[in-house]
Parts: structure tokens; sequence; C-alpha cells
């Protein structure tokens, strides 16, 4: 943890970042203007709603890659999910920075929010941390789900009006198995490693990772 922080809020990206592609990137700098906090970088070891079959190692690499880029003293790539057994729950890591920090919020996609209750002991979750949620429809029906499953509890989500960035990990993976290009989708400087994991290791059924 970063002891010499005089933030009082961190705002923690997590997911699966299989791969870190330009919409990631684009998401993290609109949050830079939008909240003045620490900025914590989270790839996931073992999500619990997925399966990610390449390895903690390899995504961490990517990350710590690409969003070194942004060059900011307030932006940290960890690898904090690694040293957690079990599966990786977000409540775990909420647990961990609310320790540190007066204000946590969780910085996730419309999808997420749309699925939230299958999310851990969510609430309690939000009884600890706030969602800043950005777009991911182009209807925001999953901010509308979203907001029936917690009502009252829809106070501590964020709505973040920021565009729809369209490209997405399983886009990337899906055009590297159908040996299409994915220049100008990621950064070049994981692009060629990521198209030599995904097209010498094959990771899908029916076209998708599971």
């Amino acid at each position: 943890m970063n002891s010499l922080s005089k933030s009082k809020t961190a705002v923690v990206y997590g997911g699966s970042f299989n791969p870190p592609h330009f919409g990631h990137i684009a998401i993290l700098s609109y949050a830079f203007d939008f909240f003045d906090a620490d900025f914590y970088i989270v790839p996931t070891r073992m999500p619990p709603h997925k399966k990610v079959h390449v390895s903690f190692e390899e995504r961490f690499r990517w990350a710590s890659k690409v969003f070194s880029s942004f060059e900011k003293d307030n932006l940290f790539v960890t690898d904090m999910e690694n040293h957690i057994e079990g599966m990786n729950y977000a409540i775990k890591n909420v647990d961990y920075f609310i320790q540190y920090y007066e204000e946590v919020i969780l910085l996730v996609g419309e999808d997420a929010l749309g699925n939230i209750e299958s999310w851990y002991e969510y609430e309690k979750l939000l009884s600890l941390a706030k969602l800043a949620v950005y777009p991911r429809t182009r209807d925001g029906s999953l901010y509308k789900r979203g907001k029936s499953v917690l009502g009252q509890l829809y106070s501590r989500v964020v709505e973040l009006n920021f565009p729809l960035f369209e490209v997405s990990s399983s886009d990337i993976r899906e055009r590297i198995r159908e040996g299409k290009s994915v220049v100008g989708l990621l950064p070049e400087c994981i692009r060629k490693d990521v198209e030599m994991v995904y097209s010498v290791t094959r990771f899908f059924e029916g076209g998708k990772e599971h």
C-alpha cells in the first residue's frame, strides 16, 4: 500500500484484462478527470463469473506495461489478488482497501451492475464501497436493471456519463482466433505478444472464452 499518499479515496479498477485494450485506457483517462483519488488496477486471478485461461502472471505483465504509460504517481498496478486464497470476490478487495482509505470506489462496467445480484455479499459490499459505473449499452438498460434490483442501495451507485467504448477483450480474442487484425484495438507494446498467446493456444469453445 502507498503509505505516502495523502488521498482519502481509492478507486479500484478490477478485471481480467484479458487482454487490456484502448477501451480500458480511455475509461481510466476519464476517471482521472472525474475523481480526486488514488487509482488501483487490480487484475483478477480467479474471477467468480468466468474462467480465464491465460495465466495471472501474463495478464498482470500486460496490464503493467499498458497502464504504466500514464506515468501518474497516483496510479498503481497491483498483484494483490495473486496473494488471496480461493475465489477472488470483490468484497475481499474492499475489505483490504477500507483499512487504508476513508472511501473506496469500485470502477465497473454497466454489465457488471446489471448482474449485481450474482455478486458475492453485494449488499455488504455496497455498505462499504460505492460503485462508479461506466456505460456498456446504448439504452442504459443495465443501469435500469441494477436500480430495480438494488432499490435504496442504488444511492451507492455513481452513474458515469462517459462515452460508450465498444471494443472488448472478447472481441479482440475472437478477431485473433479468426486471423483478423487487431491493430488499433490495443497498445502496440503488447499487441504482438497478445496475438501470439491467442493464436498459438486455442482457449476458445464455440468462438468464446469461458
